[in-house]
């Protein structure tokens, strides 16, 4: 009621929220003809690849045949799917050009023959083997190329023969790239020389926060002049905005709590008389394993509960990692440290056989036990492991060792001398249990729990919609929410990082539905900056499905396609402008002082790098510091550099000794070996150069 009673008082929200779904309904249903194809037979685009049209139908189709039934993300998936169409477009476009192409012969022997696609080796390898079940492969392709595939499989499998053509043509196009790359004999001689160098020598670091920040003042001219200097790293391909939101958390209250205990109260008084703990406890999502746990193996406050209860007893409610818990101690005893065990393994691969195997091991009991064969000799015949031949022993293994079923059963379960059968993930085993080894002598506990975590009520997530619905009432622009956020401690106002039209991902509130939403509205043609959004975004707790939050949005600042502008970026560079005027004014103030002095001036010590190898960057004990390894190249033995501005400060280095080899002999394996390591950044980025130099509309954002 108190919902129903803050709509009436606030209704020109009803009215402006209806107002905007049949504007935006409208003006939808005028643009869809126009963008999307809704009359006249066009298709439906999302996007433009190369001159080619993206059609939403054929997207939605393979997103259907690869991700069905999936609990992948929805939009991390789409975005995933959406660079697949991009790297098939560009990769028929650039292998037209360049005459590239996957001939019949060769997509055959990457889906089935002996030079396998990395694709088909990861979706059809053999979890159990690593190997891939070959076996399966050809069942594949015989029932595809006689049209008696399952249609589901089928259509995957065209998909998939799609993927594999794109992949197979970046190998070539990557391989072609590779083989054009050459190491000229200077820049071998000189990394190679470079290699052979060690030098030692005595630093000191003289940070940049050494140099006050008063009196040193950035202008916007700074700022402009770092934009336009460093413009491959601020340009922007589209427009791209800000949000700032407000996030009201959702949290139990004491009521909540009482009520979840009066309830495991009542469930106590049944769990206590009880007959079936394993049913009782699955009627009321709780678990009954049938291990038994030493306390290290339990938290704290189950452990304390479970090692001091009798068997039988049922705790009180408890809070345990969140959740109210109540156990039932069911069996103690000492648990031994190590079994030994030996077993005949016959493996399935469908509940008939599992049946017909279980049978066999049946007559293998009879055998064993009426002495007409040993055990070790009937796991040589019928044992399908490379253990058979050992007479199926598999040797002591500590608990958790086996899979669980197998690891219950000896560790639990099973005497020695006795013969058990047990299924498991690889088949159906006879067992028997050989030796056991008790050494530490711990006691361990059987249980069974019922959990359940802590939530809020849907009452209590009612009430705080009410006071959100409240806040946005009052609070209609950024400045109103920035001022109503800060007198009240509970709330605070974040900004996300820059969105494009197609994000789904907010920092802060994570990629899903809410934030695709979200980000819809801000980039919706009438919000403005400063706006904020008629709506109420809940976010739902990812595992428990309760609103764990209410987000109210407000659109902070736009960003034109291009170069950012002074304002856009200020916070982010002022303080890398500041460190280089601090760096200046200690080049300035350094220039002419020995190590001693400058550490005495500036409050430092002066310190030993040793035998600092000058092909690589980092130096130990001082970080990644390239300027420092170029002067050190420069500098001979005895010689004292000039101030250095590094990443983390300004350096005078003095050179104690420095090892250069005598000769450099650059060899053909040599400049192979070097070209390989840029060779092995092609994958990387080609297609990223492809993608950067196409012209490619994204245009997700009309459909989801």
């Amino acid at each position: 009621m108190a919902l129903i009673g803050k709509i009436r008082n606030n209704s020109w929200l009803l009215i402006l929220t209806l107002g905007v779904a049949l504007a935006a309904f409208i003006i939808m249903d005028m643009t869809t003809a126009g963008e999307m194809g809704g009359g006249g037979g066009q298709t439906m685009t999302i996007g433009n690849i190369a001159g080619e049209d993206v059609d939403w139908r054929d997207f939605q189709t393979a997103e259907d045949i690869l991700y069905s039934g999936s609990g992948a993300d929805l939009y991390e998936r789409r975005d995933f799917l959406w660079e697949f169409f991009v790297e098939r477009a560009l990769m028929e476009e650039m292998s037209e050009k360049m005459g590239l192409g996957v001939s019949e012969t060769e997509m055959d022997e990457l889906q089935y023959g002996n030079n396998l696609s990395p694709l088909i080796r990861q979706r059809f390898m053999d979890p159990n083997t690593g190997q891939v079940d070959r076996n399966q492969l050809a069942e594949i392709r015989q029932a595809f190329n006689t049209n008696t595939l399952d249609p589901g499989l089928a259509r995957f499998w065209r998909f998939q023969q799609g993927e594999i053509k794109t992949e197979r043509l970046q190998g070539k196009l990557a391989n072609l790239t590779r083989k054009s790359m050459f190491t000229p004999s200077w820049m071998a001689e000189d990394i190679e020389r470079a290699k052979g160098t060690t030098a030692s020598f005595d630093y000191v670091n003289i940070p940049f926060s050494a140099v006050s920040a008063d009196g040193i003042s950035i202008s916007d001219s700074d700022i402009r002049n770092h934009i336009r200097d460093n413009r491959r790293q601020f340009e922007r391909t589209e427009e791209t905005r800000r949000i700032s939101y407000v996030a009201f958390e959702v949290f139990p209250t004491s009521e909540d709590s009482m009520d979840m205990v009066n309830q495991f109260n009542i469930l106590r008084d049944e769990f206590i008389v009880t007959e079936d703990d394993s049913m009782f406890t699955d009627m009321n999502y709780g678990y009954f394993d049938a291990a038994y746990f030493r306390e290290d193996q339990l938290s704290p406050v189950m452990a304390e509960k479970l090692f001091s209860m009798e068997v039988g007893d049922v705790s009180d409610p408890f809070v345990n990692e969140g959740n109210y818990t109540l156990v039932k101690l069911v069996d103690r005893k000492i648990v031994p440290d190590s079994v030994r065990s030996r077993h005949i393994l016959r493996a399935v691969n469908d509940p008939a056989q599992i049946v017909r195997e279980r049978n066999l091991l049946d007559s293998l009991i009879n055998l064993i036990e009426t002495g007409a064969q040993t055990f070790d000799s009937l796991a040589v015949e019928f044992g399908m492991d490379a253990t058979a031949i050992e007479g199926g022993d598999l040797g002591f293994a500590a608990p958790g060792a086996m899979v669980k079923p197998f690891n219950d059963l000896i560790f639990y379960k099973a005497e020695p001398g006795q013969l058990y059968t047990v299924t498991t993930q690889f088949g159906v085993h006879l067992v028997e249990v050989t030796d056991r080894v008790y050494s530490s002598n711990e006691e361990g506990v059987r249980f069974a729990a019922i959990e359940q975590p802590i939530m809020p009520s849907e009452e209590t997530q009612n009430e705080i919609y009410d006071e959100v619905l409240s806040f946005i009432s009052d609070n209609r622009s950024l400045q109103e929410l920035e001022e109503s956020a800060a007198q009240d401690p509970r709330l605070s106002v974040t900004t996300s990082n820059w969105l494009t039209r197609n994000s789904f991902n907010i920092q802060g509130l994570g990629a899903n539905t809410s934030s695709r939403e979200i980000v819809r509205w801000a980039f919706n043609r009438g919000t403005r900056v400063n706006n904020v959004s008629p709506e109420i975004y809940a976010f739902q707790h990812p595992n428990l499905f309760y609103t764990e939050k209410f987000v109210v949005a407000a659109l902070r600042e736009i960003q034109d396609a291009g170069l950012p502008s002074v304002d856009a970026v200020r916070s982010e560079v002022e303080p890398i402008l500041l460190n280089r005027k601090r760096a200046e004014k200690l080049v300035s103030d350094l220039s002419g002082m020995s190590l001693q002095d400058a550490a005495n001036q500036f409050g430092q010590t002066v310190q030993q790098a040793n035998d600092v190898n000058l092909n690589e960057n980092f130096i130990s004990g001082i970080g990644n510091e390239p300027a420092v390894i170029g002067a050190l190249k420069a500098l001979s033995s005895g010689e004292q550099s000039n101030p250095i501005i590094g990443n983390s400060g300004v350096f005078i280095l003095r050179v104690t000794n420095k090892v250069e080899p005598p000769v450099v002999n650059v060899t053909a394996q040599v400049r192979r070996q070097i070209s390989s390591t840029k060779q092995n950044e092609v994958n990387a980025l080609l297609m990223e150069s492809l993608k950067e130099n196409a012209n490619i509309e994204d245009a997700r954002y009309r459909l989801y």
